[in-house]
């Protein structure tokens, strides 16, 4: 089966890149569609066909290659549905689709109208909850969605919230893989995969044993005091002495300093968490380089942004749920329907010592934020970017020197 792209022209505020340029594992968005449909036995084609059946998605549409297959199999006509309620609560905030669970992905036949004018295809999908480490009493509103994942997943991705969201189901997509694989494998394939990762444990140590899960590219640097586990390291990672790595995706040349921690991350190409640094549930785009602070969750940093030692970015709201900006800093504010949201910091954005960011703010490019007092930026506002301003009534002002 072949496939088309749809350009929609959307970007992703405040880092202004096209959707498809979104950071997505080690690669972007545009790149990942392209290797699921190739996984898929897909072909990419800048024309529709006309005489047969085929896939058409939007640019700003994450999928499986799963997904792709099972479309491929239903031999039906339709514009993709998926009806599970508990995906669509833990995924869908924030989503600007048509309907409920309808992504911008359908199998065409004939000249294609738009996605709204197509029938449902519904597939069983067969989601599963992940289990989750128990929560602090004092924090379980935060988690009071369960979260659903499979091996046949799609999201679309319309605000910087959604680049952290698909990240994690990339996460979570190398996991419900294993687990298929091994539910399908049968007795003597369990059997023989099981010695294979006790021959590359050398051991029946847990700890061993997930470390001799970790894909490592080539010239990776592993201090033997760091814990490495489950990870997809790339070419010439670096992680220093007692830096501690679980479950995370780090690109080319990525580097996590002595006493870091990094857990369910993505790191792009030459990012770079410092020394004592924590990053949980975080995307980094290539170049940044986040310091240490109170510890950064549920936060996306763009290319080449800093962040100082002792920033502190907030995460959680124990009363209502997060407002964002809709399209950026200074644009509307809307419910992203959340209790556990970080920020956004823009590209080459420069976050000084002691500053504090609120739930849910987003720096813009190019913005230099440094202290000033014990402010809380709520919204960036009209301030200029490039240079060094501070935070005055919970907005961003030109910092001038009395």
């Amino acid at each position: 089966m072949k496939a088309v792209r749809i350009n929609t022209g959307r970007e992703i505020a405040p880092f202004g890149d096209p959707v498809g340029q979104s950071l997505v594992g080690s690669v972007r968005l545009a790149a990942w569609q392209e290797q699921a449909l190739a996984a898929a036995g897909v072909s990419l084609v800048n024309e529709a066909p006309s005489a047969e059946p085929y896939l058409v998605f939007s640019d700003r549409t994450w999928f499986s290659a799963e997904l792709i297959r099972r479309m491929c199999a239903a031999s039906r006509v339709g514009r993709l549905h998926i009806d599970h309620e508990g995906w669509w609560t833990w995924t869908g905030s924030l989503q600007e689709v048509s309907a409920p669970g309808c992504y911008e992905l359908a199998v065409c036949e004939g000249p294609f109208s738009g996605f709204d004018e197509m029938e449902s295809l519904v597939l069983d999908l067969a989601f599963e909850p992940l289990n989750l480490d128990e929560m602090h009493p004092a924090i379980a509103h935060a988690h009071q969605h369960p979260v659903i994942v499979g091996v046949a997943m799609a999201f679309q991705v319309d605000h910087w919230i959604h680049i952290i969201r698909v990240n994690q189901l990339v996460l979570a997509l190398r996991l419900a893989r294993e687990r298929l694989r091994w539910e399908n494998a049968g007795f003597f394939g369990r059997l023989f995969r099981v010695l294979g990762i006790l021959l590359r444990a050398r051991s029946i140590n847990a700890a061993k044993i997930a470390k001799s899960l970790n894909e490592h590219g080539r010239d990776v640097e592993i201090h033997p005091s760091a814990v490495v586990e489950l990870c997809v390291l790339g070419d010439g990672v670096k992680i220093g002495p007692n830096a501690v790595v679980r479950g995370s995706i780090l690109g080319v040349g990525a580097r996590v300093d002595p006493f870091a921690t990094v857990n369910a991350s993505v790191l792009g190409a030459g990012a770079r968490i410092g020394r004592y640094a924590f990053c949980n549930l975080c995307t980094v785009y290539p170049g940044a380089m986040i310091s240490q602070g109170d510890g950064y969750q549920v936060s996306v940093f763009g290319e080449d942004a800093f962040v100082a030692w002792g920033a502190t970015a907030l995460d959680l709201s124990f009363g209502k749920t997060v407002k964002v900006e809709r399209d950026g800093p200074n644009s509307e504010r809307v419910d992203s329907g959340h209790h556990f949201v970080g920020v956004a910091i823009g590209h080459r954005a420069v976050i000084g010592n002691n500053v504090r960011l609120r739930f849910g703010v987003s720096v813009p490019n190019d913005g230099m934020l440094v202290d000033r007092g014990d402010d809380l930026l709520r919204t960036w506002g009209e301030a200029p970017v490039g240079e060094p301003v501070v935070i005055q009534d919970g907005h961003a002002a030109l910092f001038r020197r009395d």
